[in-house]
Protein backbone atom coordinates (compact mmCIF):
# COMPACT_ATOMS: atom_id res chain seq x y z
CA UNK A 1 0.00 0.00 0.00
CA UNK A 2 1.19 3.52 -0.74
CA UNK A 3 0.15 7.00 0.33
CA UNK A 4 -0.25 9.91 -2.10
CA UNK A 5 0.48 13.60 -1.52
CA UNK A 6 -3.01 14.23 -0.15
CA UNK A 7 -2.50 11.56 2.52
CA UNK A 8 -4.96 9.20 0.85
CA UNK A 9 -3.97 5.55 0.85
CA UNK A 10 -3.76 3.46 -2.31
CA UNK A 11 -5.06 0.10 -1.12
CA UNK A 12 -4.77 -1.69 -4.43
CA UNK A 13 -2.95 -0.85 -7.64
CA UNK A 14 -3.21 -3.64 -10.20
CA UNK A 15 -3.56 -4.31 -13.88
CA UNK A 16 -6.39 -6.36 -15.34
CA UNK A 17 -6.04 -8.06 -18.71
CA UNK A 18 -9.32 -6.69 -20.03
CA UNK A 19 -10.26 -3.48 -21.87
CA UNK A 20 -11.27 -0.46 -19.82
CA UNK A 21 -14.81 -0.63 -21.20
CA UNK A 22 -15.18 -4.20 -19.95
CA UNK A 23 -13.82 -3.41 -16.49
CA UNK A 24 -15.98 -0.26 -16.24
CA UNK A 25 -19.09 -2.29 -16.98
CA UNK A 26 -18.06 -4.81 -14.31
CA UNK A 27 -17.83 -1.94 -11.82
CA UNK A 28 -21.10 -0.23 -12.79
CA UNK A 29 -23.63 -2.87 -13.83
CA UNK A 30 -25.15 -4.29 -10.62
CA UNK A 31 -25.63 -7.72 -12.20
CA UNK A 32 -21.93 -7.86 -13.04
CA UNK A 33 -20.82 -6.42 -9.70
CA UNK A 34 -22.61 -9.30 -7.97
CA UNK A 35 -20.30 -11.71 -9.83
CA UNK A 36 -17.19 -10.47 -8.00
CA UNK A 37 -18.26 -8.42 -4.98
CA UNK A 38 -19.19 -10.19 -1.74
CA UNK A 39 -20.42 -13.75 -1.63
CA UNK A 40 -23.65 -15.66 -2.06
CA UNK A 41 -26.28 -14.38 0.37
CA UNK A 42 -29.89 -13.24 0.36
CA UNK A 43 -28.70 -9.67 0.98
CA UNK A 44 -26.12 -9.46 -1.84
CA UNK A 45 -28.33 -7.66 -4.38
CA UNK A 46 -29.38 -5.08 -1.79
CA UNK A 47 -25.75 -4.53 -0.73
CA UNK A 48 -24.63 -4.03 -4.32
CA UNK A 49 -27.43 -1.54 -4.92
CA UNK A 50 -26.66 0.34 -1.70
CA UNK A 51 -22.90 0.64 -2.30
CA UNK A 52 -22.57 0.86 -6.09
CA UNK A 53 -25.82 2.62 -7.06
CA UNK A 54 -27.37 4.59 -4.23
CA UNK A 55 -24.11 5.75 -2.64
CA UNK A 56 -21.75 6.01 -5.61
CA UNK A 57 -21.17 8.66 -8.26
CA UNK A 58 -19.38 7.75 -11.47
CA UNK A 59 -17.57 9.76 -14.13
CA UNK A 60 -16.84 7.47 -17.05
CA UNK A 61 -14.80 10.15 -18.84
CA UNK A 62 -12.24 10.23 -16.00
CA UNK A 63 -12.75 6.63 -14.92
CA UNK A 64 -13.50 7.62 -11.32
CA UNK A 65 -16.16 6.10 -9.06
CA UNK A 66 -16.54 7.87 -5.70
CA UNK A 67 -18.31 6.30 -2.76
CA UNK A 68 -20.65 7.69 -0.14
CA UNK A 69 -19.78 11.33 -0.70
CA UNK A 70 -16.18 10.81 0.46
CA UNK A 71 -12.79 10.69 -1.21
CA UNK A 72 -12.90 6.88 -1.17
CA UNK A 73 -12.81 5.93 -4.83
CA UNK A 74 -11.92 3.63 -7.70
CA UNK A 75 -9.69 5.02 -10.43
CA UNK A 76 -9.69 3.14 -13.75
CA UNK A 77 -7.29 3.98 -16.59
CA UNK A 78 -5.97 2.38 -19.77
CA UNK A 79 -2.83 0.26 -19.37
CA UNK A 80 -1.71 -0.93 -22.79
CA UNK A 81 -4.28 -3.44 -24.01
CA UNK A 82 -5.61 -3.81 -20.47
CA UNK A 83 -6.67 -1.67 -17.55
CA UNK A 84 -5.16 -0.26 -14.38
CA UNK A 85 -7.41 -0.16 -11.33
CA UNK A 86 -6.58 1.70 -8.14
CA UNK A 87 -8.69 1.54 -5.00
CA UNK A 88 -8.10 4.55 -2.76
CA UNK A 89 -9.19 5.31 0.79
CA UNK A 90 -9.39 8.90 2.01
CA UNK A 91 -6.87 9.96 4.64
CA UNK A 92 -8.02 9.70 8.27
CA UNK A 93 -9.96 12.83 9.18
CA UNK A 94 -8.01 13.29 12.42
CA UNK A 95 -4.68 13.30 10.60
CA UNK A 96 -3.57 10.01 12.13
CA UNK A 97 -0.89 8.03 10.33
CA UNK A 98 -1.78 4.99 8.24
CA UNK A 99 1.11 2.95 9.67
CA UNK A 100 0.02 -0.62 10.47
CA UNK A 101 -3.65 0.31 10.32
CA UNK A 102 -5.88 -2.76 10.10
CA UNK A 103 -9.41 -2.38 8.79
CA UNK A 104 -12.04 -4.95 7.92
CA UNK A 105 -13.22 -2.74 5.06
CA UNK A 106 -9.73 -2.45 3.60
CA UNK A 107 -9.19 -6.20 3.67
CA UNK A 108 -12.59 -6.76 2.12
CA UNK A 109 -11.82 -4.49 -0.82
CA UNK A 110 -8.51 -6.26 -1.40
CA UNK A 111 -10.25 -9.63 -1.45
CA UNK A 112 -13.08 -8.51 -3.71
CA UNK A 113 -10.88 -6.77 -6.27
CA UNK A 114 -8.78 -9.92 -6.54
CA UNK A 115 -12.03 -11.76 -7.30
CA UNK A 116 -12.80 -9.14 -9.96
CA UNK A 117 -9.41 -9.61 -11.62
CA UNK A 118 -9.69 -13.40 -11.51
CA UNK A 119 -13.27 -13.40 -12.76
CA UNK A 120 -12.51 -11.16 -15.72
CA UNK A 121 -9.20 -12.72 -16.73
CA UNK A 122 -9.97 -16.40 -16.19
CA UNK A 123 -13.73 -16.83 -16.48
CA UNK A 124 -15.08 -13.86 -18.43
CA UNK A 125 -16.97 -12.84 -15.28
CA UNK A 126 -19.24 -15.87 -15.61
CA UNK A 127 -21.69 -16.73 -12.82
CA UNK A 128 -19.85 -18.07 -9.77
CA UNK A 129 -20.52 -20.00 -6.61
CA UNK A 130 -19.00 -18.68 -3.38
CA UNK A 131 -18.46 -20.06 0.10
CA UNK A 132 -17.53 -17.71 2.94
CA UNK A 133 -16.37 -18.88 6.36
CA UNK A 134 -15.56 -16.40 9.10
CA UNK A 135 -14.79 -16.31 12.79
CA UNK A 136 -16.42 -13.83 15.13
CA UNK A 137 -14.46 -11.08 16.80
CA UNK A 138 -13.01 -11.96 20.14
CA UNK A 139 -10.42 -14.00 21.97
CA UNK A 140 -9.26 -17.30 20.49
CA UNK A 141 -6.36 -19.74 20.74
CA UNK A 142 -4.86 -22.06 18.15
CA UNK A 143 -3.65 -21.72 14.58
CA UNK A 144 -4.98 -19.05 12.32
CA UNK A 145 -6.55 -20.26 9.06
CA UNK A 146 -3.39 -20.12 6.91
CA UNK A 147 -1.43 -22.26 9.36
CA UNK A 148 -4.38 -24.55 10.04
CA UNK A 149 -4.66 -25.24 6.31
CA UNK A 150 -0.91 -25.79 5.93
CA UNK A 151 -0.49 -22.75 3.70
CA UNK A 152 1.39 -20.31 5.95
CA UNK A 153 4.65 -20.70 4.03
CA UNK A 154 2.99 -19.18 0.95
CA UNK A 155 3.34 -15.76 2.60
CA UNK A 156 6.94 -15.77 1.42
CA UNK A 157 6.07 -16.94 -2.10
CA UNK A 158 5.73 -14.98 -5.32
CA UNK A 159 2.69 -14.50 -7.50
CA UNK A 160 2.69 -17.17 -10.20
CA UNK A 161 4.51 -19.80 -8.12
CA UNK A 162 3.12 -23.31 -8.63
CA UNK A 163 1.17 -24.63 -5.65
CA UNK A 164 0.19 -28.25 -5.02
CA UNK A 165 -1.16 -29.23 -1.60
CA UNK A 166 -3.57 -31.67 -0.04
CA UNK A 167 -5.52 -29.69 2.54
CA UNK A 168 -6.90 -31.05 5.83
CA UNK A 169 -10.37 -30.67 4.30
CA UNK A 170 -9.45 -33.44 1.87
CA UNK A 171 -9.29 -31.07 -1.08
CA UNK A 172 -6.30 -31.00 -3.41
CA UNK A 173 -5.17 -27.49 -4.25
CA UNK A 174 -3.30 -27.56 -7.54
CA UNK A 175 -2.75 -24.20 -9.19
CA UNK A 176 -0.72 -21.03 -8.71
CA UNK A 177 -0.19 -18.36 -6.12
CA UNK A 178 -2.53 -15.55 -7.19
CA UNK A 179 -2.12 -12.88 -4.54
CA UNK A 180 -0.06 -12.21 -1.41
CA UNK A 181 -0.47 -9.29 0.98
CA UNK A 182 0.07 -8.65 4.68
CA UNK A 183 -3.07 -10.45 5.80
CA UNK A 184 -4.15 -12.47 2.74
CA UNK A 185 -3.04 -15.27 0.46
CA UNK A 186 -5.00 -16.37 -2.61
CA UNK A 187 -4.36 -19.50 -4.69
CA UNK A 188 -5.97 -20.67 -7.91
CA UNK A 189 -7.57 -24.11 -7.67
CA UNK A 190 -7.87 -26.11 -10.88
CA UNK A 191 -10.47 -28.50 -9.44
CA UNK A 192 -12.90 -25.61 -8.87
CA UNK A 193 -11.71 -23.50 -11.82
CA UNK A 194 -11.64 -20.94 -9.05
CA UNK A 195 -9.88 -19.16 -6.24
CA UNK A 196 -9.15 -19.91 -2.58
CA UNK A 197 -8.53 -16.78 -0.53
CA UNK A 198 -7.40 -17.25 3.07
CA UNK A 199 -7.36 -14.26 5.39
CA UNK A 200 -5.56 -14.01 8.73
CA UNK A 201 -6.56 -10.88 10.62
CA UNK A 202 -4.08 -8.79 12.54
CA UNK A 203 -4.79 -10.11 16.04
CA UNK A 204 -6.66 -12.64 18.12
CA UNK A 205 -7.63 -10.94 21.35
CA UNK A 206 -10.70 -9.10 22.59
CA UNK A 207 -10.63 -5.43 21.65
CA UNK A 208 -8.56 -5.99 18.52
CA UNK A 209 -11.34 -4.56 16.37
CA UNK A 210 -11.57 -7.55 14.04
CA UNK A 211 -12.02 -11.25 13.85
CA UNK A 212 -9.16 -13.74 13.58
CA UNK A 213 -9.65 -14.77 9.99
CA UNK A 214 -11.80 -16.06 7.18
CA UNK A 215 -11.81 -18.18 4.04
CA UNK A 216 -13.52 -17.40 0.75
CA UNK A 217 -13.87 -19.95 -2.03
CA UNK A 218 -14.92 -18.81 -5.49
CA UNK A 219 -15.82 -21.67 -7.82
CA UNK A 220 -16.89 -21.86 -11.45
CA UNK A 221 -18.60 -24.64 -13.35
CA UNK A 222 -19.59 -26.76 -10.34
CA UNK A 223 -23.09 -28.18 -10.37
CA UNK A 224 -25.27 -28.02 -7.26
CA UNK A 225 -24.22 -31.45 -6.03
CA UNK A 226 -20.49 -30.80 -6.41
CA UNK A 227 -20.73 -27.42 -4.72
CA UNK A 228 -22.83 -28.85 -1.91
CA UNK A 229 -20.18 -31.51 -1.26
CA UNK A 230 -17.47 -28.83 -1.27
CA UNK A 231 -19.48 -26.70 1.14
CA UNK A 232 -20.14 -29.62 3.50
CA UNK A 233 -16.44 -30.58 3.65
CA UNK A 234 -15.29 -27.07 4.43
CA UNK A 235 -17.99 -26.32 6.98
CA UNK A 236 -17.28 -29.58 8.80
CA UNK A 237 -13.54 -28.83 8.92
CA UNK A 238 -14.15 -25.23 9.98
CA UNK A 239 -16.45 -26.21 12.83
CA UNK A 240 -14.04 -28.91 14.02
CA UNK A 241 -11.04 -26.57 13.83
CA UNK A 242 -12.83 -23.56 15.30
CA UNK A 243 -15.63 -24.85 17.51
CA UNK A 244 -18.18 -22.28 18.60
CA UNK A 245 -17.43 -20.56 21.89
CA UNK A 246 -19.44 -21.94 24.81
Amino acid sequence: MTTNDAGDRVLIDLTIAAPVETVWAALRDPAQVARWFGWESDSLAAEVDFIFVEHATADEATGVIAFNGTSDRFELTVAGAGSRLRVIRAAPADGAAWTDVYEDMTEGWIMFVQQLKFGLEKEGLAPRRTLWLSLPKGEREGDRPLAALGLADLRSGHVGDAVSRVLPTGDTVSGNLWHVSKYQVAVTVDAWAGLLNVHDAGGWTVGGGHGPGMVMITAYGLDDAAFSELEDRWKAWWTETYPPAP
